[in-house]
């Protein structure tokens, strides 16, 4: 059987139990605050909401013929992290992308934003892009420009470096433990999680679990 209290009971009920948590301070809030809302580092930039959004990752001319197939993946994660966190986005196919960029001579990101109908376009200059620390260790080294430019008013609306971003942060993985092929996955996986939430809110524990993934 169930009892339905009074309002009024009901929130003297309330209060007596959040009572003892207002008294025991700041730790446990925060705790509230966590369990209430995970998402506690707030989005740098907003302004992908509702929008129609190319991602595109450029590496500089020494990758690109060493390692053109990592930047390619880099901005499918990327793309596939947006679309999954961002409310009401709408993400222009990663095969549209690399279809244009295929067929198309560079010019640059607003052109490209143009020709597939894109409001938005999240560029990423990829300017380093390694993956050994030695012959017997993996380690992955990046370092990435990031854009966005407002496609109707031509100009960039969001700017962030991305400098000698480094993983594992601090050890590294002996190459006897994974294959390139899996470190190299992970490595794309985390550079691209880094990069994305600058464009949504996401929990802060995730940080700092990073490292994890190589285990």
């Amino acid at each position: 059987m169930h009892l339905r209290f009074p309002l009024g009971v009901r929130i003297a009920i309330g209060a007596c139990l959040l009572l003892p948590v207002l008294c025991s301070g700041c730790s446990t809030l925060g705790t509230l605050t966590y369990l209430f809302m995970p998402n506690d580092v707030q989005a740098e930039f907003n302004g992908l909401r509702g929008k129609h959004v190319a991602v595109v990752c450029k590496p500089i001319v020494e990758l690109e013929f060493s390692d053109a197939g990592s930047s390619r993946e880099l901005a499918s994660m990327v793309g596939s992290l947006l679309d999954q966190n961002v409310r009401k986005l709408k993400m222009i196919d990663q095969q549209e992308v690399a279809r244009w960029i295929d067929e198309n001579a560079w010019v640059d990101y607003t052109t490209l934003g143009k020709s597939l109908d894109a409001d938005l376009v999240v560029a990423i200059d990829l300017e380093e892009f390694r993956m050994h620390e030695g012959s017997t260790l993996y380690r992955g080294h990046a370092t990435a420009h990031v854009r966005v430019y407002d496609i109707a008013k031509k100009k960039v609306v969001f700017e962030k470096r991305v400098d000698d971003f480094t993983f594992p942060a601090d050890s590294a993985v002996p190459t006897s433990d994974q294959s390139e092929a899996q470190f190299r996955g992970l490595f794309i996986q985390v550079l691209a999680q880094r990069i994305s939430r600058s464009f949504h809110a996401y929990e802060s524990r995730t940080y700092f679990a990073e490292d994890s993934l190589t285990f």
